[in-house]
């Protein structure tokens, strides 16, 4: 008899302990999710003109959008995102993008000096 005494005293303290720890909205959990850094404008610019024709997931490059899939990369999670963003920025120093072959036939998607500036600053976090 007297276990059942402490019956409603238990579960009063359990409403109390749920009430002042409320399970996440979903909107709070998708809030506390890293998402990955937004490309700056001058990044996109790059990325549309230079980029994004064969690292889409429409192209009909397999090869080039299995390696990188820009509309992918801005959908990651944060960690993924960096960890594309240190391949990015390999690829940039080494300068094997675009490749030579690609450039034969298309020479205006070079990237100049300056773009590939532009994006191994964004790649390492460093601002202008």
């Amino acid at each position: 008899m007297k276990k059942l005494a402490f019956l409603p005293v238990a579960a009063l303290v359990g409403i109390l302990f749920l009430q002042a720890n409320p399970k996440p909205e979903a909107d709070t959990f998708h809030a506390m999710q890293p998402e990955a850094p937004a490309l700056p404008a001058e990044v996109k610019a790059i990325v549309q003109q230079k980029c994004y024709g064969c690292h889409n997931p429409q192209s009909k490059n397999e090869k080039g959008k299995a390696k990188l899939d820009w509309d992918a990369l801005e959908a990651a999670k944060k960690s993924k995102s960096l960890a594309t963003m240190g391949k990015i920025k390999e690829t940039l120093e080494e300068g094997t993008m675009p490749p030579a072959r690609f450039l034969e036939s298309n020479p205006d998607k070079k990237l100049t000096a300056e773009e590939a500036a532009t994006l191994l600053q964004w790649t390492t976090g460093k601002k202008k």
